[in-house]
């Protein structure tokens, strides 16, 4: 075998290393993710409890100005049937006064319970706090237990790559280019066996001249079809 497809090997290795290590804190995060949408959940619905109590205040405090303003328009009445003289009048006005204060009873009903309801919001926002602190007490053992996983992994990862790095620094610049860029344009292994005389990747079979040459190690070639390195397995299996 060629002396650079055994360090291109060598790296393909170590890159599959890598990739295994990120794949493996991708699904770490994934359960974090997890997680994290349960808090969110909580936390949206103490967001909507707390917006409920507001709007329950805003209609309450519109209720007492309804009917503080009902109040000031019974006093005026009263005080112009204190002075009224004519009969007819004073009659129109008392009905006012007797309309006006069903009116004021029944705003100051809507008020109780409008007050009621502010209460009740109050009690669910509260009880939406203790839940997302339940949540999140619930969370702890798993989240650290997470932690102390992720912690692991990118010291495995950090290693890994170093790993990897070194192995790089090995190959001449131009042949590092050429598997770096055929790494970025492939989805799968980029030094790939001659398997029954063809590309191991996409069975595109190899001239007998370029594959005697390739299991002579005198050359490090391509399949042409799809652009992967090609090694003889056979020697790559040997003692050497």
């Amino acid at each position: 075998m060629h002396a650079d497809l055994a360090k291109l090997l060598d790296l393909q290795a170590k890159d599959s290393a890598v990739v295994e290590v990120e794949r493996r804190l991708g699904a770490l995060r994934a359960e974090t993710s997890v997680l994290d949408q349960a808090l969110d959940k909580a936390r949206e619905g103490l967001e909507v409890a707390k917006r409920a109590a507001v709007d329950a205040e805003r209609r309450r405090d519109e209720l007492e100005q309804k009917i503080e303003s009902y109040r000031v328009l019974q006093e005026r009445r009263q005080l112009r049937l204190e002075h009224v003289r004519n009969p007819k009048e004073a009659s129109t006005l008392m009905a006012e006064l007797d309309l006006a204060r069903s009116v004021v009873a029944k705003e100051e009903n809507d008020w109780v319970r409008s007050s009621d309801a502010v209460t009740q919001a109050h009690f669910k926002a509260a009880e939406e706090e203790r839940n997302i602190d339940a949540v999140a007490e619930g969370q702890t053992p798993e989240r650290d237990r997470l932690a102390a996983r992720r912690q692991e992994l990118e010291a495995e990862l950090a290693l890994a790559q170093q790993e990897r790095e070194e192995s790089a620094s090995h190959l001449e610049r131009t042949l590092r280019i050429r598997y770096d860029r055929l790494r970025k344009a492939r989805s799968g292994d980029v030094i790939v066996p001659l398997v029954g005389g063809a590309c191991g990747s996409c069975h595109t079979a190899i001239p007998l001249n370029r594959r005697s040459q390739i299991k002579a190690g005198t050359v490090v070639d391509n399949c042409e079809v799809c652009g992967a390195i090609l090694y003889p397995p056979e020697t790559a299996r040997s003692p050497e």
